[in-house]
């Protein structure tokens, strides 16, 4: 309370262009700490912090072909550091397209659970399924070692970090390394289970240096982070850095548009699932949302609690205590950070609003209803004039890092 008393006593000296209650001054400084966030450890990957892991993980994020002879993706093909972290197109495409918008890696390690339907619990269970998904980059985590062990670079830095290669990658079957997923999984069944243990072994900690680089991409400070920081200095040159639009917009968010219900704190986000009831798209069937995504994700063999986490203790993988899977939740998709949310266009897990401004007209109409499940019984009409679009459009593109 001492800071919100302080800094309404400052909002007061520097007459900004809104009047802030008591209440949206302390919702609106809960979005910008002091400090940057960083994301918490992550004990279920003991190479999350490691330099090494992450030098090497950067050099498998951007390689192409990573997933084994014959494919051409890198992770980067959808999520490129010039798009936002991501692609930039309406559905993911990489061996075939998808139905689903390609999110954003940037912050995605502040994510107790990845992808819209929340399938995988950590970054590096997440890797593994572009890699062997045969519209995405369509190969097999045998392929993935043998990219690594036929590149003089990747595998020095592999072997410097884990130790050797299992021995299989230069068996007879072990040059069967070209075949896409599917025919893999037939290879797969004839291989013995100790070198399947190997191979696993090798591949989930490749996957762990992939996700160690991952942690690193997150969001810098943005004008709206400025803006706050001159709220607490008593600069009015920082405050400046928020235009009187995007103030308004601001205020919008933390007050009347109630847009912080679920977009609150440094990310912006509540990292949890909703069903906004978006009409289904075209002919594209609705997806079931978080029910399917918990089902996933509890028979996932590189969850945090199975055989190959660094740490299967509860305590490390709380958030899989309390997944919740009922009619409330059907149609649920992850409620995406709005951090840097201007240059991750188009929008909605189906990628159908190419803009902001179509993004907060349709929370202002909320028109038609969902294929699946039922609208958040949270969401109201906003009925917002165009003045009022305009100046919560104005303050999302003030969340950009510079």
């Amino acid at each position: 309370m001492a800071i919100v008393s302080l800094a309404l006593g400052l909002v007061s000296m520097m007459q900004l262009s809104v009047d802030l209650t008591d209440d949206e001054l302390r919702a609106m400084l809960s979005l910008s700490p002091p400090e940057s966030p960083t994301p918490r450890a992550k004990p279920t990957n003991k190479f999350a912090d490691n330099p090494k892991a992450i030098e090497l993980g950067e050099k498998l994020f951007f390689r192409e072909g990573l997933a084994g002879e014959g494919t051409t993706q890198s992770c980067a093909s959808c999520h490129n550091p010039d798009l936002g972290w991501a692609d930039g197109i309406q559905f993911a495409k990489g061996d075939g397209v998808g139905t689903l918008n390609t999110p954003t890696v940037r912050n995605s390690a502040f994510s107790n659970f990845v992808f819209w339907d929340g399938r995988a619990d950590s970054l590096w269970a997440q890797a593994a399924h572009p890699i062997e998904s045969p519209i995405e980059m369509h190969g097999s985590r045998l392929g993935v070692l043998h990219t690594i062990n036929d590149d003089v670079e990747l595998k020095k830095l592999w072997v410097e970090l884990f130790g050797e290669l299992p021995k299989y990658l230069t068996s007879d079957i072990g040059a069967l390394h070209a075949a896409p997923n599917e025919e893999f999984g037939e290879i797969w069944q004839g291989i013995k289970a100790s070198e399947q243990l190997a191979i696993n072994t090798a591949f989930v900690k490749t996957l762990k240096a992939i996700a160690a680089f991952e942690r690193t991409v997150i969001s810098k400070h943005s004008n709206f982070d400025l803006f706050v920081n001159g709220l607490r200095k008593n600069d009015i040159e920082l405050i400046e850095k928020l235009s009187p639009q995007a103030q308004r917009g601001m205020q919008l968010f933390v007050g009347k548009a109630n847009c912080i219900n679920c977009h609150f704190g440094p990310l912006l986000s509540d990292g949890q699932f909703h069903n906004i009831g978006l009409e289904p798209y075209q002919d594209i069937l609705p997806v079931v949302g978080r029910p399917d995504g918990i089902e996933k994700v509890r028979l996932d063999l590189f969850n945090g609690r199975n055989r190959f986490s660094d740490d299967t203790s509860w305590k490390a993988n709380g958030q899989m205590l309390y997944m919740i899977s009922n009619e409330h939740t059907v149609g649920a998709l992850k409620t995406p950070s709005l951090r840097d949310v201007a240059l991750t266009a188009p929008y909605m897990h189906d990628g159908r609003f190419a803009t902001l401004e179509a993004v907060v007209q349709f929370y202002s109409l909320l028109p038609g209803f969902p294929g699946i499940g039922h609208r958040e019984e949270t969401l109201n009409r906003l009925l917002l004039s165009d003045d009022e679009l305009a100046e919560l459009v104005a303050f999302l593109k003030s969340l950009s890092s510079l």
